[in-house]
């Protein structure tokens, strides 16, 4: 007997996103490896004491990881993938039904929080050379040009240039 998928899909499920990310995933080899609980310290004077919580600025900082790791440039793009990807969710902390952070959020902060600062800019930065300390990225950039001339490459001339520059640069 030929068997059917019912359409149903809307039941209760408890769900251990932990049991989704393998154990040899990039994300969770980098949440083993790194301690992002310096970002606390470094943003501290940049936020109230009074008011409403914001967002964990760890959160922020690790979903900006993702796009830099897996080449997601459009923050609107960014808030995408994680809405739908199990791991980057696993990585952020956040459980299925928890809404992602809007990709404006990056811009406000970048506008209001941070005006006039480089400590964004430089967390990230510091972020990024411990993944390459922990041997995650090597950070190196591929470069390719578009343009439409007829290539003239071979396997035995490849050069390989060190650009000596932070990521922001």
């Amino acid at each position: 007997m030929m068997g059917r998928k019912e359409e149903y899909q809307s039941k209760l499920e408890f769900i251990d996103l932990n049991v989704y990310v393998p154990s040899n995933h990039l994300l969770r080899q980098i949440n083993e490896k790194i301690d992002f609980t310096f970002i606390y310290s470094k943003m501290e004077n940049y936020y109230s004491k009074l008011g409403r919580k914001s967002l964990d600025p760890v959160l922020l900082y690790k979903m900006l990881l993702i796009g830099y790791l897996y080449n997601i440039d459009s923050e609107r793009q960014l808030e995408q993938e994680v809405n739908l990807n199990i791991a980057y969710r696993w990585f952020l902390g956040l459980d299925l039904t928890d809404p992602v952070p809007d990709h404006s959020t990056f811009s406000q902060n970048r506008r209001r929080r941070f005006k006039g600062s480089t400590v964004f800019q430089e967390i990230f930065d510091h972020i990024v050379k411990l993944c390459i300390e922990k041997g995650f990225v090597t950070g190196e950039v591929v470069v390719t040009d578009s343009t439409h001339i007829k290539a003239s490459a071979a396997k035995d001339k490849v050069e390989k240039v060190v650009v000596e520059k932070t990521p922001s640069q």
